[in-house]
């Protein structure tokens, strides 16, 4: 391209960018600045968006879809050429969900001014994306999701990177139909990063089977397999990493895996819970060699690298897709100096930052930095679009809300808002302040939250009955939950500053597909961030959690194990304890330590020989099925739980007894006692006291109201001051992270240790009547029936409401109960009405 043309149409481009960044301010924003275009420069700029149309480059692809849709908005759709070149450039792009929203905002199909040749290109490439799903059904695709689906048919390992609304879910669907119809008999595994994917996940399979009337396919949230005799088309598992394993060690039932699909794959890099991804995926690979498994993941450099670690090279394929059919503005806000209700605007765009310039707000940008977030999206609110407001911990997304809902009096909640609200003040809190902030149109939203409470948050914001949302870093592991803002300042994950990679898959969620073109993430004050995340490459590499523990050779490992005299305190010892356990393991399988040249490096030979020597030394006796059932726990600990149960002169002493019987909550204590000191666990006495006492209440199947009503009346009585929410935030943290998380894995690793000395003993019997705490303890109940319903996928809330309701042999599978329910008049119950909601979701 000449010189001269080239600078032409770069001036342009920033100038089009700068006029669709003015568009994009609310209407309280005052500027001052004002960019026009002639005809000769709209149609240069569509003229150009129509050659990088053709290029099968992704910067070209996505440069062109930026340049024709801001041209839409800057000509509000009133221009037909430029509508014309637009729905030309879709169609070659591949980007039909962009093209149907173009159709429906601002043209009819049979009026449009393409010439033949055009309307033929038009047709070859809709052909070309066309998929049909059931004898004349068709379904037009986006080139990525054309290729995912083909991909899924045809390969039996696959690895795939894709922005985060790239339409990965959709296809998942299309193809589990496609799974389901071809054959019979199939057991599917979905793995997710969190609890709080799986009733979303599980909630749209069971939508897309229903709406394909497949009426023979089980849906799974629970760890209990369904045996292979009673599966008449297909099962479908939604598990966390945690759930899978405990799914793939199940005593009760032989479990089977034909398919294994591994969404939010790239959760593999991060901690303790990579580790036990890694582990999970490692055991059922080995145990079920001929799976078909899926690795999807956003916008990662090495997709192959999932391949590569579980030995799927030979069979497997892998791609990345970087375009997305919804794009991203990178907005930087930041303060005018000595003009307080002024901000400076910026946009982050091809790795060059575009000075807007200043315009005037109509609040303070130097008042308390909650205050002001509160205030900034308010003020994008007034243009009644979705917004979700990123913050940093659960205290502070609730204090931004709270705020808000202040700023909001004259909010008018619909009969929705005032059912849910009605709900959280009957089952959860009538203090709990997320009812008075939706009351106001704001909600928050965190991990540790009850699942009905969070679903129905989402809900709300979904349809549109509120607009604004507090939300957490559990929007970064999946959540669906696109919107059209998305607000940021000086983001963290944990307690180290947002990674690049975290940050993009954040981003991504700007922008809802079908609904507009662009999504916008305003940062605010970023020359202040801890990191500036909000800038670099576009795709990122990742390495696996043992990877980047072993990166020095594992100082970590060697810390934890004694090694070296203090321990830092900035070590993460959870991670550092996974670590040591699957090493330990792989030790165990590979004597000749062959394993250990892949984390090898010029940097770190002698230090790894160092922790490899230091575990050589560690002596246990267990077996190795037991250590690789529990690789997320110190394999000395595993050790020193099992010499402690081995010591004890009666084995009926230490043997969990059913929640029913008395004397359960003392043997509870017991256990715990002993499992805080075979572990390790620094706890204090008043803290192992309240753990213990809530534990046995969440097994017992106490409500959560109730268990917070208590917990509140207690605080108060030794400090009348104490705050309502605060108390229900700690509350609700205790019961997900020491309860759900870490006694499961410390009870689950009880029981099987506990099994196996049972057996040395030669009691046989005993060794199979041991109750499953560890189910107790995750889904919060000891009830079979809830224990059913909740395997189903019904919420905590709801099974507590029912299970007094059924009369059904013990042997009976989950499913039975969905018979029963259907005979039963669910609106004369005398539950919630968002509990008998569900139900009906359920059912229909």
């Amino acid at each position: 391209m000449n010189i001269d043309i080239k600078e032409n149409i770069e001036f342009l481009i920033k100038k089009l960018e700068t006029a669709s960044i003015l568009q994009q301010l609310p209407d309280s924003f005052q500027s001052n600045i004002n960019v026009e275009f002639d005809d000769r420069e709209i149609n240069s700029l569509a003229g150009y968006s129509s050659i990088l149309s053709l290029s099968e480059e992704p910067n070209d692809t996505s440069l062109s879809y930026e340049i024709i849709t801001r041209l839409i908005e800057y000509t509000n759709g009133d221009c037909a050429r430029v509508i014309s070149a637009a729905d030309l450039i879709f169609s070659r792009i591949g980007n039909f969900p962009g093209r149907s929203l173009l159709r429906e905002r601002h043209i009819n199909p049979s009026s449009r001014s393409i010439s033949p040749s055009l309307k033929l290109e038009c047709v070859a490439r809709e052909a070309e994306n066309t998929a049909y799903t059931d004898g004349e059904k068709s379904i037009l695709l986006t080139d990525f999701q054309y290729k995912l689906l083909s991909s899924l048919d045809s390969e039996e390992s696959l690895s795939v990177s894709a922005p985060t609304s790239a339409g990965k879910s959709f296809v998942l669907n299309l193809d589990l139909i496609r799974k389901v119809k071809s054959d019979t008999g199939q057991s599917i595994v979905y793995v997710v990063p969190t609890r709080a994917l799986i009733s979303e996940v599980s909630h749209r399979i069971r939508t897309t089977l229903r709406s394909e009337n497949i009426n023979d396919v089980i849906v799974r949230t629970a760890p209990f397999p369904v045996a292979k005799e009673k599966i008449k088309q297909a099962v479908v598992y939604v598990f966390t990493q945690e759930r899978l394993m405990s799914f793939i060690n199940s005593q009760d039932e032989k479990p089977f895996i034909s398919s294994l699909i591994v969404d939010e794959a790239h959760e593999i890099q991060n901690g303790k819970r990579g580790i036990i991804l890694q582990n999970a995926i490692n055991i059922t690979l080995s145990r079920f060699d001929k799976v078909k498994v899926l690795f999807a993941s956003p916008l990662i450099k090495n997709p192959a690298y999932f391949l590569s670690l579980f030995g799927r090279t030979t069979n497997g394929r892998y791609f990345v897709e970087q375009v997305s059919p919804v794009s991203q503005n990178i907005i930087l806000v930041s303060e005018v100096k000595n003009k307080p209700k002024e901000v400076e605007i910026s946009l982050l765009s091809r790795d060059k930052k575009i000075t807007i310039g200043q315009v005037k707000i109509n609040f303070k940008f130097r008042e308390g930095k909650i205050i002001q977030r509160a205030n900034f999206a308010l003020s994008i609110s007034s243009q009644n679009e979705s917004i979700i407001s990123f913050s940093n911990g659960p205290a502070e997304a609730e204090k931004i809300a709270c705020h808000i809902a202040d700023l909001s009096p004259d909010f008018q909640p619909s009969n929705a808002i005032l059912t849910f609200v009605d709900f959280i003040k009957r089952e959860v809190h009538r203090e709990y302040s997320l009812a008075d902030c939706i009351m106001n149109g704001v909600a928050f939203h965190y991990g540790n939250m009850p699942s009905l409470v969070r679903s129905g948050v989402e809900d709300l914001f979904r349809e549109g009955h509120i607009k604004i949302i507090c939300c957490t870093s559990t929007l970064l592991q999946g959540v669906n939950l696109p919107a059209k803002h998305i607000i940021i300042e000086n983001p963290m994950s944990g307690d180290d500053p947002m990674t690049r990679a975290d940050f993009l898959n954040l981003a991504g969620r700007a922008g809802r597909l079908l609904q507009e073109f662009h999504g916008n993430i305003w940062c605010i004050r970023s020359s202040e961030w801890k990191s500036n995340c909000y800038e670099g490459e576009r795709l990122q590499e990742i390495s696996s959690a043992i990877s980047n523990v072993m990166e020095d050779g594992g100082s970590v490992v060697q810390e934890i194990l004694g090694n070296v005299e203090n321990i830092s305190g900035d070590i993460d010892i959870a991670k550092a304890e996974a670590a040591l356990g699957k090493l330990y393991h792989d030790y165990l399988v590979d004597p000749e330590l062959s394993f250990v040249e892949q984390y090898r490096n010029e940097h770190n030979s002698k230090a790894l020989d160092e922790t490899i020597d230091a575990i050589k030394n560690i002596e246990v006796s267990l077996p190795i099925r037991i250590l690789e059932n529990n690789q997320s726990l110190r394999p000395d600990h595993l050790q020193k739980l099992y010499l402690y149960l081995k010591s004890k002169d009666s084995l009926a002493d230490v043997v969990p007894i059913s929640p029913y019987i008395e004397g359960a909550k003392d043997r509870m204590e017991e256990i715990f006692k002993a499992i805080t000191i075979c572990f390790d666990w620094d706890v204090t006495d008043r803290y192992r006291s309240w753990v213990s006492y809530l534990a046995y209440k969440w097994v017992w199947g106490e409500s959560i109201g109730k268990i917070l009503s208590e917990r509140v009346i207690y605080m108060k009585s030794i400090d009348s001051s104490s705050n309502v929410s605060s108390v229900i935030r700690g509350c609700l943290s205790v019961l997900e992270e020491a309860i759900r998380f870490r006694l499961v894995k410390y009870f689950s690793a009880y029981i099987e240790i506990l099994k196996h000395v049972a057996l040395e003993a030669g009691y046989n019997k005993e060794s199979e009547s041991v109750e499953p705490y560890h189910i107790y303890l995750e889904f919060g109940s000891c009830s079979r029936h809830a224990l059913n319903l909740m395997a189903l996928g019904i919420s905590r809330f709801t099974a507590l409401h029912l299970e007094n309701k059924f009369d059904l042999p013990k042997d009976i599978e989950a499913e039975e109960y969905l018979e029963v329910m259907r005979g039963m008049n669910i609106d004369s119950m005398n539950m919630p009405v968002l509990c008998k909601q569900e139900v009906r979701d359920l059912l229909s």
